[in-house]
């Protein structure tokens, strides 16, 4: 699949085709929002964030279907939303084959990153599997993230809910360590045809999660953005 295989996890090139559209999901979701409704989908960011951001500064970086949809992580990520600089600090706080992130969107002197989820089975997963030497770094990287976000060091950030806790830990990274006005939005489509999820589970599951985490009820800078899915595949919204 040429480029695309540089860019996404072996697990998912199944999903796609060869010009590296998703068949179904979140994936799909996402690269439908950010291609074909990119406007959209910057004012609802916007609107979560309230006054931080304003969707006119918004730019879509990834997935871009001129791209072949390509998502990105560690170096490549910071080069994608111009933040090469801070490669060297990211490759001390994180091992290799760290988070490949759903979208990627620049503003102003900043970014935005976005993970997306189209059924709740997705928030979960079957925990960290980094070797003994990667799991020393993680640790500690998720050990000040959980301090910035004055949660407990006996929360659970290794276990199921894994993914999330370190998409937080890069959102640290990049606000305390890279200086940088990064936003964290986590979307959730309500109504995918495979697997449909109603907002009202959505919010049960997400309080469940957060709960686990050991999460506050408000994180400043990482927001909940509740989109509906399109079943039809055409780029129109229900």
């Amino acid at each position: 699949m040429g480029d695309i295989d540089s860019k996404l996890p072996s697990k998912l090139r199944a999903r796609v085709d060869s010009s590296g559209k998703a068949y179904a999901g979140s994936q799909r979701q996402i690269q439908q929002w950010v291609n074909q409704r990119p406007r959209e989908l910057s004012v609802a960011i916007a609107a979560a964030f309230g006054g931080d951001l304003t969707a006119e500064d918004i730019e879509w970086v990834s997935p871009l279907a001129r791209c072949r949809y390509a998502e990105y992580r560690d170096a490549d990520f910071l080069r994608v939303v111009g933040l090469s600089a801070f490669a060297n600090h990211l490759r001390s706080f994180w091992p290799q084959r760290g988070p490949c992130w759903d979208a990627l969107a620049t503003h102003r002197d900043g970014c935005i990153l976005v993970e997306a989820k189209s059924h709740i089975a997705e928030l979960y997963a079957g925990g960290c599997l980094a070797s003994e030497k990667s799991l020393r770094i993680i640790r500690g990287s998720l050990d000040k993230a959980k301090d910035w976000l004055h949660v407990p060091r006996e929360a659970n950030w290794l276990g199921p809910l894994y993914q999330s806790a370190n998409r937080l830990a890069y959102l640290y990274f990049l606000r305390e360590v890279a200086r940088v006005p990064c936003f964290l939005a986590n979307i959730y489509f309500i109504d995918d045809p495979r697997s449909p999820t109603q907002l009202e589970q959505w919010k049960v599951a997400l309080r469940e999660a957060a709960c686990a985490l050991g999460l506050p009820a408000e994180i400043a800078f990482c927001k909940s953005v509740f989109l509906p899915a399109n079943p039809q595949g055409n780029g129109s919204l229900r």
